[in-house]
């Protein structure tokens, strides 16, 4: 019964499997790739916090790190790693040296004082693939291994991975609405709450856009409670693009339209999180399509 229910809701290949792999890890290669690791050497590793297990880690291998010979042998093997990973190339060794190698980046990124959800949902699916077998279809080492070699897995070793990343990313927008309700409560309705909100993240230099149709808030202040309660109800029903497939894409659909708004908005994007949304196609369904 319970593998009737998950191959509804789920594509049970290895195949499908091995591409949410090449999805999750080749988001976060274009990330590095595009990002100026020089700029992160510039920063004086005085003014440096660690947090987590970053303390245990001497001041010396920091002051070795921030320098912009550290800081390119960190993107050189983080790109490696990563390339290596999305490939599907040793990929038992290299979706846990990738894994490592994020979390530490983020740490690093994390103690210099800049705090941002959008790549976490994204590091909790690297690590869900770093212990799965995705590298059974789909990849370099698919492609290498002989038939003697092949190991033949139940179907719930491919489906409940991707289940529980799904499942990861439904209760990243459940549980935001939740907070929000047991924070906020009704005060979260004000008409004021989003336009104060929007301006705030506009006036402050930690974005990396500076759009300013925030202004533009404060005018259409009375109908704002409705589009808030709309997102709302939005968070709280996400979990249903899991179970009904036929709501899926207007949840997902929505979901982009959102993320695109609060670059315009709040100038906050999710590029991770949106990336993420990949991962509820059946791409078993499209290589069929394609065949």
């Amino acid at each position: 019964m319970a593998q009737g229910i998950v191959n509804r809701v789920v594509p049970s290949s290895a195949f499908a499997l091995g591409v949410v792999r090449a999805i999750v890890h080749g988001t976060f290669l274009i990330s590095v790739l595009f990002t100026s690791f020089s700029a992160l050497a510039s920063l004086p590793p005085t003014i440096l916090r660690p947090t987590g297990a970053m303390k245990f880690l001497p001041w010396s291998f920091y002051d070795q790190l921030q320098t912009p010979s550290g800081m390119m042998t960190l993107k050189i093997a983080m790109v490696l790693s990563l390339l290596l990973s999305t490939a599907g190339s040793w990929t038992v060794v290299t979706t846990k040296t990738s894994l490592l190698l994020v979390v530490f980046y983020q740490g690093l990124l994390r103690s210099f004082g800049h705090f941002n959800h959008d790549e976490m949902l994204a590091i909790y699916c690297l690590a869900v693939l770093a212990f799965t077998p995705c590298g059974d279809a789909f990849s370099i080492d698919s492609r290498l291994a002989t038939k003697g070699t092949k190991k033949e897995r139940a179907w719930f070793a491919y489906a409940y991975p991707i289940l529980l990343m799904q499942l990861l990313l439904a209760w990243t927008y459940f549980s935001s609405a939740l907070i929000k309700i047991r924070v906020a409560g009704l005060k979260y309705f004000s008409v004021d709450n989003l336009p104060a909100l929007a301006i705030f993240h506009s006036l402050d230099n930690l974005h990396d856009t500076g759009f300013r149709l925030a202004f533009l808030l404060p005018q259409v202040r009375t109908y704002l409670p409705f589009a808030v309660g709309l997102v709302l109800l939005w968070e709280l029903l996400f979990p249903v693009a899991i179970f009904w497939r036929r709501a899926r894409w207007w949840i997902l659909g929505f979901g982009i339209l959102f993320h695109i708004s609060t670059l315009f908005l709040m100038n906050i994007f999710f590029p991770h999180q949106l990336a993420m949304y990949l991962i509820f196609v059946n791409w078993d369904r499209v290589a069929r399509f394609n065949r």
